[in-house]
């Protein structure tokens, strides 16, 4: 069986899934960019991969959330992970990590530690790259030049680099969610905590009151919204879609009942998933 996930080895993405997969025989495959990640499982190159949704500070992952849209894949788990990063150089440039010139990483983490950024390199230059752990792969592959990235612990250890600050993201309480995409669910020894179900829905008709009758349908049948949010279909100006995720209630019935509903008001209704969510 094979999960892939968004790399290199060390990444936020890799411990989700070595902590969902823990115990188990699992090839691991790292891929460079989430557009890559949904197209290996799209092609049944692999059984699962594992996608970053939504951080504490930043929000949705806009690119994920997109493709998602676009391919439709089926939703298996959430995980929902404490995030912590770390400011790593060379271990020569620990010393004067403060004469940094270049800092290489994504534009999550990059965001998540605007602060720290802002208060130590106001004017410095910025790389943005598909992942964390590519930004310490390139830090490592250049120990001669004043370079930094903004990865995990685990990213630090993986290419033996020297984390100079801790824990530098904007707020203590920084978590990311991520989804485990398939065709089939997997076991997993996680602890479990609620069960969630994502729609994607493209209304109808584009006039007054449209969103207004999808949000009645929760309302009468007492269905409670953790998130809802609009993205354009990337069609023409205007035109958008809906991600809706629901707290499922007990009687599984109900929300059976909400989806029949919406699809009487002639939108298009996806259900990706109805899914069990475990927090770290």
């Amino acid at each position: 069986m094979k999960v892939a996930y968004l790399g290199p080895k060390g990444s936020f993405t890799y411990q989700a899934v070595k902590m969902y997969f823990s115990g188990q025989e699992i090839e691991f495959i790292a891929v460079e960019t989430i557009n890559e990640l949904l197209e290996v499982k799209q092609q049944n190159q692999v059984d699962w991969a594992m996608v970053p949704v939504e951080n504490t500070i930043e929000g949705s992952v806009l690119q994920t959330i997109d493709q998602i849209y676009r391919r439709l894949p089926q939703i298996k788990a959430e995980i929902i992970l404490p995030i912590k990063q770390q400011f790593l150089v060379a271990k020569n440039n620990q010393k004067n990590w403060q004469n940094i010139q270049l800092i290489c990483s994504h534009p999550q983490a990059l965001a998540q530690s605007q602060e720290f950024i802002t208060q130590f390199f106001p004017r410095i230059e910025i790389e943005q790259m598909a992942s964390t752990t590519q930004g310490a792969k390139k830090v490592a592959e250049h120990p001669d030049q004043l370079l930094a990235a903004i990865a995990s612990k685990e990213a630090a250890e993986e290419y033996d680099l020297a984390i100079v600050q801790k824990d530098i993201q904007s707020i203590s309480n920084n978590q990311t969610r991520f989804w485990l995409l398939g065709d089939q669910a997997s076991p997993t020894e996680l602890k479990y905590f609620q069960q969630k179900a994502t729609v994607l829905v493209d209304l109808a008709l584009n006039q007054p009151g449209s969103l207004h009758e999808i949000l009645v349908v929760f309302h009468q049948l007492n269905i409670n919204l953790s998130k809802i949010e609009s993205r354009p279909q990337k069609t023409k100006l205007g035109e958008y879609f809906f991600i809706i995720d629901i707290d499922v209630p007990t009687d599984q019935t109900v929300l059976e009942e909400a989806l029949k509903a919406l699809n009487q008001q002639n939108n298009r209704v996806t259900l990706l998933g109805n899914y069990p969510t475990y927090q770290l």
